[in-house]
């Protein structure tokens, strides 16, 4: 996927848009709405709360691309010295972080019960991703919505080819952002931001060897920020399966047949979706373990030996219970804290992910069943 999912975390918009409401659906409607959401210090009401998220992290994308490019062939053609990279990679991340904080903010305010709010057409937001003043054909359609179906998960970079977009994507797509909405990009907000406190709590050591532990603090953060992603979502899938209406919808449960949400979603896909849900929730909060043993097989067999035998991973004591600054995790023959492994027994059994995930990965159906867990969060 090309898509970067914050930058569609809203999708939706009101039957009948209120007076001045910011209009999404065309580029000039993007750009007046920007240009308004810019010069407002505090967004009054929840359309520009939700209008001020569109704009801000569409500008993120825009910032990190053109970071991504201009900045990194400037460090080449002027041979910065490592340090010194580190030092910009950090602040870029640091500035990502702080936006996406900012943002998520924004969101956990968004209360629009069911009533709709602005009317979104992301492949209408003809935009200069990079930086270099103009707008080219995968620019153009960064932000459009792949076509609804089965179709398989994938990676590809830009292109410029106009029949691989209207082959592939959906470029008349048109959303009405609900309160379902609001939560699905709320939960992306978390997981991401928490991803990213996750890799600030690390540097690299010297030889290239290993991670060092430099905040540990960031990794009770980091675990708050996603555990916190994983109520959300649950609530949001909650959210989906209570909706009446069907118009325009962005996520839509079995009975709602205007969707145009990438992955069609049945009632078994709900309810894997909870299962998927729970699980992790379980995983995450320290309830079940991770099965990363000495001579472990599978997936995760290249981290052995992190536990001993008869022991499994507890994912909460790690992140809540860190060791002191300076720790070394070492890419190869990694030791983790004492702490960090527990026995297994039936109040902290092995969580059954790591076999689920391994047995989609052997069937046909595995990559199909990674765009699934990419668009539900």
């Amino acid at each position: 996927m090309r898509l970067f999912p914050v930058a569609l975390a809203l999708c939706g918009a009101l039957v009948v848009p209120a007076a001045g409401a910011a209009d999404f659906t065309t580029t000039a409607g993007y750009a007046q709405a920007c240009g308004t959401a810019a010069r407002s210090a505090v967004p009054r009401d929840d359309d520009a709360r939700v209008a001020a998220v569109i704009c801000r992290d569409t500008a993120l994308v825009r910032q990190i691309v053109t970071w991504g490019t201009q900045g990194f062939a400037r460090m080449e053609t002027q041979r910065m010295p490592r340090e010194a990279v580190v030092v910009e990679v950090r602040k870029e991340i640091d500035y990502v972080i702080g936006e996406l904080g900012a943002t998520r903010k924004l969101l956990a305010q968004v209360k629009l019960g069911k009533r709709k709010s602005l009317r979104l057409a992301p492949a209408q937001w003809e935009l200069d991703i990079d930086g270099d003043g103009a707008v080219k054909l995968w620019e153009k359609y960064l932000f459009a919505l792949p076509k609804r179906g089965h179709q398989a998960f994938r990676f590809s970079g830009p292109s410029d080819d106009l029949a691989y977009y209207e082959r592939e994507y959906n470029l008349g797509a048109v959303i009405h952002v609900d309160q379902s909405d609001i939560l699905w990009s709320l939960a992306y907000h978390h997981f991401i931001e928490g991803l990213l406190t996750n890799v600030r709590a690390f540097e690299l050591s010297d030889k290239f060897d290993g991670m060092i532990l430099a905040r540990p603090a960031l990794m009770k953060a980091a675990h708050q920020l996603i555990a916190n992603g994983f109520v959300i979502s649950g609530k949001m899938r909650q959210e989906v399966l209570a909706e009446t209406d069907d118009d325009e919808e962005w996520i839509g449960h079995p009975g709602q047949v205007n969707s145009v949400f990438p992955v069609p979603l049945d009632t078994a896909d709900f309810a894997s979706w909870g299962m998927m849900i729970k699980e992790m929730s379980a995983l995450w909060q320290g309830r079940t373990l991770l099965p990363a043993t000495r001579g472990g097989r599978g997936m995760l067999a290249a981290m052995a030996p992190l536990c001993p035998e008869g022991s499994g991973l507890n994912v909460a004591s790690l992140y809540l219970k860190p060791p002191p600054a300076g720790t070394v995790y070492a890419f190869r023959d990694t030791k983790l804290p004492t702490n960090s492994c527990q026995r297994i027994d039936k109040a902290h059994p092995l969580s059954p992910l790591p076999q689920m995930a391994e047995q989609a990965q052997k069937s046909d159906t595995g990559m199909g069943f990674l765009r699934y867990l990419y668009w539900t969060n």
